[in-house]
């Protein structure tokens, strides 16, 4: 009886939903894809061909690097100046985002994993790394627009 009780919970516990583990953009075949990979082990891949139709921003960017390496986010996760992240006030964290330079036409792709600007008239902190792929590191600020890629 034990036995078939222990089945019964094996099927039921493997027909679950299938839990998203991670998330993250990717360039693919010259376009922005989202690759998920579930604890099954199985990816997934939907290519992104233009901003969510919600909106776009457009504002003054900022960029933080060396003086808040390897401290905590509002995500929980530890900050790190290398990867493609940002700070936002109020986008939910996890939301991608691509943000394009409007005084070069340069655009990089970040995901929101803090809170912030806690400057007046600023809309977006970037990562060193993104700032960098975007030519403002000298300047420290530029002319931005933001696209919604997805949502979390």
């Amino acid at each position: 009886m034990r036995l078939i009780l222990l089945w019964g919970l094996v099927f039921v516990l493997s027909s679950c939903t299938v839990v998203k583990v991670a998330t993250f953009p990717v360039k693919v075949a010259g376009k922005v894809a989202v690759k998920t990979v579930e604890i099954t082990g199985k990816t997934t891949w939907n290519i992104i061909t233009a901003p969510l139709p919600e909106s776009e921003m457009e504002g003054v960017a900022s960029w933080y690097g060396p003086g808040f390496h390897g401290r905590r986010t509002a995500s929980g996760e530890i900050y790190n100046m290398y990867d493609y992240t940002a700070a936002h006030k109020t986008l939910p964290l996890g939301t991608y985002v691509r943000v394009i330079n409007l005084e070069n036409g340069k655009s990089v792709v970040v995901r929101i994993n803090d809170r912030g600007p806690f400057v007046k008239n600023r809309i977006i902190d970037l990562s060193y790394a993104a700032a960098k792929k975007i030519d403002m590191i000298d300047k420290g600020t530029a002319r931005v627009k933001l696209q919604i890629i997805s949502k979390p």
